[in-house]
C-alpha cells in the first residue's frame, strides 16, 4: 500500500514538473511570476519595452494557460477570453500598482505594441490567403455587415426606449457608440461631435456613451468563445477559419519552414506596409492607417508584385507574432482598455440585456445573410461581419478572433471594423443635428 502511495505521489510530482507555461516547467514559471510580482510591488519593474513586455507576457501566459486547462473555464471562456477579462479584473481590484499599470499602458497604447502586433497579423494573414479567395470574400463581406448593423439598429433603438430614451437617443447614445469602431477612433470623436452640436462638455458625453462601447466589445469577445464551442459541436456550420463556402477549391499553401532570416524579412515587410499606410493617411486622412495598410497589401497580393519567398516570409512572421505575443496583447487589452469600473457605473440589468440583444441581433443577421446569400460559412460570417462590428477597433478584432480561435479572419474583420466604424461616425454626426 505504501509503495503504491509513493508511486502515485511521484507520478503526481512528475506531472507537475512536466506541465508547462510559456515553455517553462510549472515550478520555474511560478518562480518567474513571483520575481515579477516582487519587482512590481517594490517599484523595480523597468520602464519601456522591457518592463511592459515582461509584465504582459508573464501574466498573459499564466492567464492563457488557466483558461485553456481548467475544465469549466476552458469550456465557457477559454484562454483568450480569460486573458482579457482576467487582466481587467486584476486591474479593477487594484492588483496592479499604479506605476506598473502606467508601464503597461504606455507600452500598449503609447509605445504602440498593439500596432507592432496587429501589423504583423494583417500582413501575415493577407499574404496567407489565396488571391482569388481574397477578392471573392472582400466584395461580399461589407454588404453583409451593413445589413447586419441595420437590423441591430432597429432592435436596439426600440429596446432602448424601455430605458426612457427616444428611439433616436437610443441610437445616438447606445448603438452608434457600440458600432463606431472603438474608443479612440469611435467614442472619443463622437463625444466631440455631439458636444459641439449640443453645447455640452465632451467629457460628460463620453461618460454617457463609453459604457456601450466597452460592453459591446466584451459581449462580442464572449460570443466569440461561444461560437468556437458551437463550431466544435456543429462542424457543418464552420469553415474552421475559412470564410467563403462557394464550392470553389482553394489551393493548399505549403507548410511553413521559418528561418531566422525569413522572420527578420517578414518583420521588415510588416513594418514597411504599416509605414506606407501611415504615409497615405498623412495625405488622405479620412482613410485610417490600418485601412490604407489593408488596401496596399491587397493590391500587392492581387498583382503578385512580391515574390513567393517574400510572401512566405510575411506569413511566417505573422504566425510567429501570434504564437509569441497573443496572450500578452490580450492581457494588455484587458489591463489598459477594458475599464470595468466605467461599465458598472452605468450598468443596470436592462441596459446589459439591451446591449446583449443588440450584439446578438447583428451576429445572427450576419450569419443568416452571409450563409444564405453571400456564400459564407455561418459561424465565420457571424464573427467577421457580425461580432467585429461591435468591438473596439484593431485591438477588439484581435480579442474577438482570438477567443473564437479564428485569427485567419483578421483581414476581413479589419475591413468591416474600419468601414462600418466610419459609416456610423458619419451617421452619428448627421443624427445629432436632430437633437440640437
Amino acid at each position: 500500500m505504501s509503495g503504491s502511495s509513493r508511486t502515485d505521489k511521484n507520478s503526481g510530482n512528475a506531472g507537475i514538473r512536466e506541465f508547462k507555461v510559456a515553455g517553462f516547467p510549472l515550478p520555474l514559471y511560478l518562480g518567474i511570476l513571483a520575481v515579477t510580482i516582487g519587482c512590481m510591488y517594490t517599484g523595480c519593474i523597468p520602464k519601456g519595452l522591457v518592463g511592459g513586455m515582461l509584465l504582459l507576457m508573464v501574466f498573459g501566459e499564466g492567464l492563457n494557460t488557466i483558461g485553456n486547462t481548467v475544465p469549466v473555464v476552458k469550456t465557457y471562456l477559454g484562454g483568450s477570453v480569460l486573458c482579457i477579462l482576467g487582466a481587467a479584473v486584476l486591474r479593477a481590484v487594484g492588483f496592479f500598482p499604479a506605476d506598473a499599470l502606467e508601464i503597461m499602458d504606455d507600452f500598449v497604447n503609447r509605445n504602440d505594441f498593439l500596432v507592432f502586433y496587429i501589423a504583423a497579423l494583417i500582413c501575415g494573414s493577407l499574404f496567407n490567403i489565396d488571391r482569388d479567395l481574397l477578392i471573392r470574400a472582400t466584395v461580399r463581406i461589407l454588404p453583409t455587415a451593413v445589413l447586419a448593423i441595420a437590423a441591430g439598429a432597429v432592435v436596439t433603438g426600440l429596446l432602448g426606449m424601455l430605458l426612457g430614451n427616444t428611439f433616436l437617443e437610443s441610437l445616438l447614445y447606445m448603438y452608434i457608440p457600440m458600432t463606431s469602431g472603438g474608443m479612440t477612433a469611435g467614442a472619443v470623436p463622437l463625444s466631440a461631435m455631439y458636444s459641439s452640436v449640443l453645447g455640452t462638455d465632451p467629457g460628460e458625453v463620453l461618460t454617457r456613451i463609453a459604457p456601450a462601447t466597452v460592453l459591446g466589445n466584451v459581449i462580442a469577445i464572449i460570443l466569440g468563445g461561444l461560437a468556437n464551442n458551437l463550431g466544435e459541436r456543429r462542424p457543418e456550420l464552420t469553415g474552421n477559419g475559412r470564410l467563403v463556402n462557394d464550392g470553389k477549391p482553394v489551393p493548399a499553401r505549403p507548410p511553413m519552414k521559418p528561418t531566422f532570416q525569413s522572420l527578420f524579412t517578414g518583420l521588415i515587410i510588416s513594418l514597411a506596409f504599416y509605414q506606407l499606410g501611415a504615409l497615405f493617411h498623412h495625405f488622405i486622412r479620412i482613410v485610417p492607417t490600418y485601412a490604407w495598410m489593408i488596401i496596399l497589401v491587397v493590391l500587392v497580393k492581387g498583382t503578385g508584385i512580391l515574390s513567393e519567398a517574400l510572401e512566405d516570409a510575411a506569413r511566417e512572421w505573422g504566425q510567429f507574432a501570434i504564437k509569441a505575443w497573443t496572450a500578452a496583447a490580450l492581457a494588455g487589452i484587458g489591463a489598459t482598455l477594458i475599464d470595468l469600473a466605467t461599465i458598472m457605473k452605468t450598468m443596470t440589468p436592462l441596459y446589459f440585456l439591451i446591449v446583449v440583444i443588440g450584439v446578438l441581433t447583428i451576429t445572427l443577421t450576419a450569419a443568416f445573410i452571409g450563409s444564405k446569400f453571400m456564400g459564407f460559412y455561418p459561424l465565420e460570417a457571424s464573427i467577421a461581419a457580425g461580432m467585429c462590428t461591435t468591438n473596439m477597433g484593431g485591438s477588439g478584432n484581435v480579442a474577438v478572433l482570438s477567443s473564437a480561435h479564428r485569427m485567419e479572419l483578421l483581414p476581413f474583420a479589419q475591413i468591416v471594423t474600419r468601414s462600418c466604424g466610419a459609416l456610423m461616425l458619419t451617421l452619428g454626426g448627421i443624427l445629432i443635428q436632430l437633437l440640437a
